[in-house]
């Protein structure tokens, strides 16, 4: 029984998810809803999230029961009796490091995993089923309307900035840090030297900031608003219709570009989180066929 904790927003779920299915071997993967239920409120220092899988009506995932949960509670007499009947872990990240799970845990019968997982190492072989997993519901019809625009260009780039709950509280800027422009002019440099008749679709929960500062051809740019809170599903839905991606140090575009079937270019940043404060190993995040480029 493979047993995960939900925490974070919608691409992060979707991370812990996905590391569950590549260890469930076909198996519904079983869901910890308790972090989400138990942390409703906005602190300076926290967003909290709701349970967001449910967009997908294609995933294996099963809500755990409590009696399931017992099992990897370190006090009670279910873990205890798991543990030496059946081999039973928890796996817990320390700072988002990339956990071999055949190489620290054998052939565990049960395992709890209590982080980010934020890897294609995980579940890479299982693209095409994820793929399926996670399909998103029908557009409405402003979107669709961007759908089809999106597919109507020659070379449609998803061009995603995240700044807003990065920049909330010192704290969280202290982890993630947010890119500068430069980031996003060396991306599209670079892409601009392997492609021509570029159109370009800007994805931000700071559009504003975009606008001002990216000075980009309006005549090949489309700013993309619409889609706060709830609905900001449909960015990411829209992002896996584009050929070609520069992503934010988010896991909100990460599967926006891991998603797409356009076999295009991805740009991701060097320092996903701050380096000065979070250890990490860039290559654990970014697959070996996208290109990691300096945000410094």
């Amino acid at each position: 029984m493979i047993v995960v904790k939900l925490q974070g927003g919608l691409g992060n779920q979707m991370f812990q998810y996905a590391a569950g299915r590549g260890l469930s071997q076909g198996s519904p993967v079983y869901i910890d809803h308790r972090f989400l239920e138990e942390n409703q409120t906005d602190s300076p220092h926290f967003t909290a999230r709701k349970y967001e899988l449910q967009l997908f009506k294609n995933i294996k995932a099963v809500k755990a029961t409590s009696k399931q949960l017992k099992i990897f509670n370190n006090n009670s007499f279910y873990y205890r009796l798991y543990k030496r009947i059946f081999k039973t872990v928890i796996s817990r990240q320390i700072e988002n490091e990339y956990i071999n799970f055949k190489k620290a845990y054998g052939n565990p019968v049960n395992i709890y995993l209590d982080g980010y997982f934020q890897s294609e190492k995980y579940f890479g072989p299982l693209r095409n089923q994820l793929l399926k997993d996670f399909e998103f519901p029908a557009l409405d019809t402003e979107n669709d309307n961007l759908r089809k625009k999106i597919e109507a260009s020659s070379n449609p780039v998803s061009i995603h900035i995240r700044r807003g709950d990065y920049l909330k509280s010192p704290e969280v800027y202290k982890i993630h840090g947010v890119l500068e422009v430069q980031y996003y002019q060396q991306a599209l440099n670079l892409l601009n030297a392997k492609q021509a008749d570029l159109t370009l679709f800007v994805f931000s929960d700071d559009i504003d900031w975009a606008m001002k500062n990216l000075n980009l051809d309006s005549n090949q740019t489309c700013y993309v608003s619409g889609n706060p809170s709830e609905n900001s599903w449909k960015d990411m839905a829209l992002m896996r219709y584009c050929k070609h991606h520069i992503i934010a140090n988010s896991s909100f575009s990460w599967w926006g570009a891991w998603l797409s079937t356009g076999n295009g270019e991805v740009f991701a940043p060097a320092n996903w989180f701050n380096a000065n404060n979070v250890k990490f190993n860039i290559h654990d995040f970014i697959p070996a066929n996208w290109h990691i480029i300096s945000n410094e």
